[in-house]
């Protein structure tokens, strides 16, 4: 049976369904635990050139965000139970708080990131730049956020 796309034997998948099949791909790769984000950083810091670190950086972007988002809910869960168990608490809505200063942190940390993009000019260097604020910023943040968690 020939398909009236491709003309080839099998039948081609419609352009949606090939896009979910991308999407979740590229998810289920995401979710794989592999090198930490500070290892996977100091190898693309020590690449010999721009061009090799501008192809490794945004691997190094998305594990860090992996990281980041770990590390935040196990926090938030944390802050969630803190509410249900203790009536002091859950009067300074430590949830609450803890969603502001999420959302606090990616506004500062997007706004810093466009600040050091800015501060190159035209030059070169300034998206790889801009790549290491987001990496630091949330290498630093998930630092924090774990070494608070171990604390508690």
């Amino acid at each position: 049976m020939k398909s009236s796309r491709g003309g080839g034997v099998f039948p081609l998948p419609s352009p949606s369904v090939a896009l979910v099949g991308v999407l979740l791909c590229m998810m289920m790769q995401s979710a794989l635990p592999g090198e930490p984000a500070a290892t996977l950083y100091k190898q693309c810091r020590d690449k010999p050139s721009a061009y090799e670190q501008r192809d490794c950086y945004p691997a190094v972007v998305r594990q860090s965000e992996f990281e980041l988002a770990a590390a935040e809910k196990k926090v938030r869960a944390g802050m969630v139970e803190l509410e249900k168990i203790s009536q002091g608490s859950r009067a300074m809505r430590p949830v609450h708080a803890f969603d502001q200063a999420e959302r606090a942190f990616r506004a500062f940390r997007n706004a810093e990131s466009n600040r050091v993009l800015a501060s190159y000019g035209s030059g070169n260097g300034g998206g790889l730049a801009a790549f290491e604020a987001i990496i630091e910023m949330n290498i630093a943040r998930v630092n924090l956020l774990t070494g608070e968690a171990g604390t508690r």
